[in-house]
């Protein structure tokens, strides 16, 4: 089995047991995203616990719950 044939058949056993599969490069993207999110939750300019941290986050997923309402799971 050459190496991008074990690429393949990891990416069809991911997408049979999870439903969805992410790239390596993209992961990395999304993992880049959460660490500025991250960083600006826990350095800003006034000090937030972080029972406020997730205050934050439950209220950008909310707005993100209301933008994309009625849309399918794959955004189209």
């Amino acid at each position: 089995m050459t190496p991008a044939e074990r690429v393949r058949a990891e990416k069809e056993r991911i997408i049979a047991e999870a439903g969805f599969y992410i790239p390596p490069y993209r992961l990395a993207n999304l993992m880049r995203a959460a660490a500025r999110i991250a960083d600006v939750l826990v350095k800003a300019d006034t000090n937030m616990s972080y029972d406020e941290c997730k205050i934050v986050l439950g209220l950008v997923l909310a707005t993100i719950s209301a933008v994309t309402e009625g849309e399918d799971e794959d955004g189209d």
